[in-house]
């Protein structure tokens, strides 16, 4: 979780996250599912969630910024990731 606190604006993949802790994906989910009772991916995204929360609640920046500086290329795919992680 540390690791992902610090790299998730710039990088959202599982590999990238496995390879720079020297392990498999498929161990590092292993790990995760079994330490945190989530995948490798739902822990990047509730990452990437809590930091879209935050930027669109307190920065005056606009949704497409915001999705640019949490590595979104496009604003409606962020608006759709959020939507999703909310539950609506």
């Amino acid at each position: 979780r540390e690791l992902v606190a610090h790299r998730a604006r710039r990088e959202h993949r599982v590999a990238a996250f496995a390879r720079e802790l020297a392990v498999s994906p498929n161990h590092l989910n292993a790990l995760c599912q079994r330490h945190l009772g989530m995948s490798a991916h739902a822990v990047i995204s509730e990452r990437l969630a809590l930091e879209g929360r935050r930027l669109l609640a307190f920065s005056d920046e606009s949704v497409a910024r915001i999705a640019l500086s949490l590595g979104f290329r496009d604003a409606s795919y962020f608006s759709r990731f959020m939507r999703r992680m909310a539950g609506e």
